[in-house]
């Protein structure tokens, strides 16, 4: 498998977060699975330049280097149909946005959009807990704002509510 970490600042990224914490056999599971996937993934009758790596025990990130050539539908759609196979098949969300992951004490968390709420009502979080923001769209967002503090990403609109 490539390293992501050659990829060009402008290589398209997706991340895909599990709704739970995944077991040492379920991630190794991931790695055959994306491995064969990315072996025959192509784009337009072209091999992909593709990586991924998995995260805590919790996130699957892709990363494509485009050359040039934007990814067509048919592609970003294949991704898409192995997550959700890989969801089947482990028994888990992988494409949930109501789940969210943050960080406490450096440990990874997750809870659902209505456990985050009353996390942050309940002051367990404040605008300084690191979150991840899942909007990000290639490499070089994905190294600068992936991990950021609440108060800078798309979660702040949640302080407002609490």
């Amino acid at each position: 498998m490539e390293d992501f970490r050659v990829y060009p600042d402008s290589a398209k990224t997706w991340i895909y977060q599990s709704s739970r914490v995944l077991d040492k056999d379920e991630v190794e599971y991931i790695k055959v699975v994306l491995d064969e996937f990315i072996s025959t993934w192509e784009s337009h009758g072209s091999m992909l330049t593709a990586a991924y790596e998995v995260f805590d025990n919790l996130f699957i990130v892709l990363f494509v280097d485009e050359e040039g050539d934007t990814m067509c539908g048919r592609a970003q759609d294949a991704s898409v149909k192995v997550m959700k196979e890989l969801e089947a098949q482990l028994e888990t969300s992988l494409l949930d946005r109501m789940v969210q992951a943050y960080k406490k004490d450096d440990k990874v968390m997750v809870a659902t959009m209505t456990e985050f709420s009353q996390l942050i009502a309940d002051k367990e979080i404040d605008e300084n807990t690191i979150v991840f923001n899942h909007t990000v769209t290639n490499k070089a967002d994905f190294d600068e704002n992936w991990e950021v503090p609440l108060k800078d990403s798309w979660h702040k609109q949640l302080l407002v509510v609490a």
